[in-house]
């Protein structure tokens, strides 16, 4: 091979390169994106932790059919740079609006109540209040050892476990 060839297939490399990086970067994109939406079969394992009871594919259409659930997106659509299952067309919807309307519906609740001792990093709190913000729980809790309060906390930052 001489050195002509050898140039060019490094630049040819270096371009294949710079494609995948730029496919990286759409995927990591979209993949942060997706994380604002729950599909069917999420809302429905959401509802089982939370409740235990078990729903089926057809009230969440009729959920989304009646405007419940917010904005109906196909996931295809939506997000072409992420693999998704093949088959039948997959729906999601914004998180935001399923949680406030699970919330409201009784589906979904926070995990720890007022009252609780939870863990906020190494430091033991008691929850003082929680509110559904941005399809998330957010919590106000006291630290137990300055008495400090601290707003706006969410929950996937607290561990429970009192003593």
């Amino acid at each position: 091979m001489n050195r002509n060839e050898l140039e060019q297939r490094i630049n040819e490399y270096e371009s294949q390169l710079e494609q995948l990086r730029g496919q990286l970067a759409a995927v990591s994109e979209q993949e942060e994106e997706r994380k604002q939406f729950v599909s069917s079969k999420e809302i429905i394992e959401l509802i089982r932790q939370h409740t235990g009871r078990e729903l089926n594919m057809s009230t969440i259409k009729r959920w989304a059919d009646e405007g419940y659930l917010g904005e109906v997106l196909d996931e295809k659509q939506a997000f072409p740079a992420l693999r998704t299952k093949q088959g039948k067309k997959r729906f999601i919807y914004p998180k935001e609006s399923v949680y406030h309307f699970l919330f409201e519906k009784g589906y979904l609740a926070p995990a720890f109540e007022v009252l609780d001792q939870v863990w906020i990093g190494s430091e033991r709190a008691m929850v003082m209040d929680s509110v559904l913000q941005q399809g998330e729980f957010h919590y106000t809790v006291q630290i137990e050892s300055t008495f400090t309060i601290q707003k706006g906390v969410k929950e996937s930052c607290l561990r429970g476990g009192g003593v």
